[in-house]
């Protein structure tokens, strides 16, 4: 498989909007739950967030977009194209793919509860979430949803278009906003904690709801290299797998189908793989599934180190996985994987698998990072850095 390189990435979250500070609050610990903070919401036994400071939005500008959606989308694109050295203005044959789960239910809410302001109007052209704005793309361009896994899907199928000569270049990723209609969703599905995240611990509740997002430029390795571009990882492969067993829980083949893909096409086996950023939602079913679908996979190879970074960032629905996806670069990077705070003990049922709750320095440089959402949406991704690269050209 023609190898993709990650050139430039951007990130918007409640823990920071620029690469060092996001990483920084993977590792610090702290706690950053509060109620949401538009309306209050004691009809539902959760109101348990991690959301975006109000004076982090009002960074944004209201130029390039209606809703907080489209504004993040705006300020996500453009600042991956600056950090790629790419154009701004998308010349060249530059696409745009963006994941979300609720830039349309937005609209929908915002237009609710403007019902009795005559003057307000919304346009359904919001929720397509690919800024027009002074960007002229020549590539493809498109706004998909497949739940929790569209932050990572996006990027997946935006390599895709790069191999099959659509594009020069792309822009992928995903986000999502926090919204009354979310939190009552996950209310009442019974999956929302009002505790603290804890994946894989034996004293793990349920989810915690944030909202967010991650974009990348991705580009042919070759092209990269030929223009010195700055290579923050690499993509070997992937998978996708779409089972459809069941309208929120998760399948072990289903999940097992998409991570036997990603190994497959990235042309790695089990043991070259030193960490997994895991999906990780903190809920008792998916937190297991997951483990037993990759050990499944894995056989008698032992499970790398596992974690998850919605201990730290919560749940941001379809900007999940490029917050995974950005994690695993930047563990690549500081050559460790975050812990998951407030871990405690790890559930024995889960067997034995490496969870801590400090970081974990890498014995390695390949990544296996996780995205799954609900009717059995998933997607699987294998990152690498160029030492991981360097050797397998040594192998050749």
């Amino acid at each position: 498989m023609t190898a993709i390189a990650i050139t430039g990435s951007s990130v918007f979250s409640p823990n920071g909007s620029t690469d060092q500070r996001f990483w920084e609050s993977l590792v610090d610990g702290a706690d950053r739950r509060s109620p949401w903070p538009h309306r209050a919401l004691e009809i539902y036994p959760v109101d348990n967030v991690i959301a975006i400071p109000e004076e982090t939005w009002a960074t944004l500008s209201d130029t390039h977009g209606t809703t907080r959606s489209k504004r993040m989308a705006g300020f996500l694109a453009r600042s991956a194209l600056r950090d790629a050295g790419l154009p701004v203005d998308g010349a060249g044959r530059v696409g745009c793919a963006l994941g979300t789960t609720t830039a349309c239910a937005e609209l929908m809410e915002l237009a609710t509860l403007a019902a009795a302001d005559e003057g307000a109007t919304r346009s359904w052209e919001d929720a397509d979430l690919v800024p027009r704005e002074g960007l002229s793309w020549q590539g493809p361009t498109l706004t998909l949803s497949t739940a929790c896994s569209s932050g990572l899907l996006a990027p997946a199928l935006a390599a895709d278009m790069i191999k099959s000569g659509e594009a020069e270049a792309m822009v992928a990723g995903g986000m999502d906003v926090l919204l009354e209609y979310t939190i009552c969703g996950f209310n009442s599905l019974r999956v929302a904690t009002q505790e603290t995240c804890r994946p894989f611990s034996s004293e793990r509740k349920g989810v915690i709801l944030s909202e967010g997002g991650a974009c990348f430029c991705l580009e042919p390795l070759e092209a990269a290299e030929a223009r010195q571009a700055p290579i923050q990882a690499v993509i070997l492969g992937y998978g996708i797998s779409c089972d459809g067993g069941h309208p929120t829980a998760p399948s072990v083949a289903g999940i097992g189908r998409a991570i036997r893909q990603a190994l497959a096409s990235a042309q790695v086996s089990p043991v070259e793989i030193s960490g997994v950023i895991a999906h990780g939602t903190g809920t008792p079913t998916n937190d297991k599934v997951e483990i037993d679908a990759m050990r499944d996979v894995f056989g008698e190879v032992p499970l790398p180190p596992v974690t998850s970074v919605k201990s730290a960032i919560g749940h941001a629905q379809g900007g999940a996985g490029a917050i995974s996806l950005l994690a695993a670069l930047l563990s690549l990077k500081h050559g460790e994987l975050p812990g998951i705070t407030h871990l405690g003990e790890v559930d024995p049922a889960l067997g034995a698998v490496s969870v801590s709750a400090r970081p974990t320095p890498l014995e390695g440089s390949c990544l296996m990072v996780n995205a799954f959402g609900f009717g059995g949406n998933n997607c699987v991704m294998i990152v690498a850095d160029e030492r991981f690269l360097a050797t397998r050209r040594q192998q050749a």
